[in-house]
């Protein structure tokens, strides 16, 4: 018998390790999980669908943690790696050995805080994949009819296939590992559709000796999909400059 107490301290330890192992563990094959976002959720949606938060969260305070028999109600603060605090409140239910059940109720953030925070955690996914120069990690965040408006030609392309080739074309251009970073981000979310806009900045060599330092302004269109959230639309643009006619490489942040 694993008392839940302890079931849930590992819970909240695994996250802040960042260790699936462990939390997978803890979790029984038959998890079900709900929230203001979920209903009854299985074991592998979870995975999809918070695990991946795992990553944008540093730290877990345990304010109260009440446990009876196979049941805890846990009152915390989470910590997000920009600083950024939010209260929940979860009331768990093992089976005698794991964690068969969660429910999870937002404190002080809204469904509207939480919708973006997926957002910005998916844009944060495709950001790590393009550093790791790994296009399949890259597409899993697109949905699979996306339209994308490109930098260079094909100036446009539908489809996850399409947006892994390009994707591969561009990770095979550049020499070892390049620096790409996202600034100024903005998300805007309305029911199951969101927007975001930002400036993006890569640095880096290519295979042809060439050193390249340029930003771009990006945009993208994102809708929740049979309860997770993707790409629809990216649409990456540079300003020009009149006068010259020339593309305008070096927006800053």
């Amino acid at each position: 018998m694993n008392p839940i107490s302890d079931l849930v301290r590992k819970c909240f330890a695994a996250y802040e390790s960042k260790d699936r192992g462990a939390i997978e563990a803890l979790l029984s094959d038959d998890l079900t999980f709900s929230s203001p976002l979920d209903d009854n959720i299985s074991r592998e949606r979870y995975f999809e669908r918070c695990w991946p938060n795992s990553g944008h969260l540093r730290a877990f305070h345990i304010e109260k943690l009440y446990a009876k028999g196979n049941h805890a109600f846990v009152i915390y603060e989470a910590e997000q790696n920009n600083g950024a605090k939010f209260r929940n409140t979860e009331f768990f239910t093992s089976d005698g050995e794991k964690l068969k059940h969660v429910d999870v109720y937002f404190g002080t953030e809204t469904v509207e805080a939480a919708n973006e925070a997926e957002i910005r955690a998916l844009i944060d996914n495709t950001v790590e994949a393009c550093r790791a120069k790994d296009s399949s990690a890259l597409t899993a965040n697109y949905a699979p009819e996306v339209l994308a408006f490109d930098l260079v030609n094909p100036l446009s392309y539908r489809g996850t296939e399409a947006v892994g080739k390009r994707a591969a074309e561009w990770f095979s251009s550049w020499q070892g590992a390049f620096d790409y970073e996202i600034h100024d981000l903005s998300v805007a979310v309305s029911g199951a559709t969101a927007f975001g806009h930002s400036l993006n900045h890569v640095n880096g060599t290519t295979t042809d000796g060439q050193p390249v330092d340029m930003s771009w302004r990006a945009t993208i269109c994102c809708q929740r999909i049979e309860g997770k959230w993707l790409i629809t639309h990216q649409h990456s643009s540079v300003p020009f400059d009149m006068e010259s006619g020339k593309a305008s490489l070096d927006t800053k942040p």
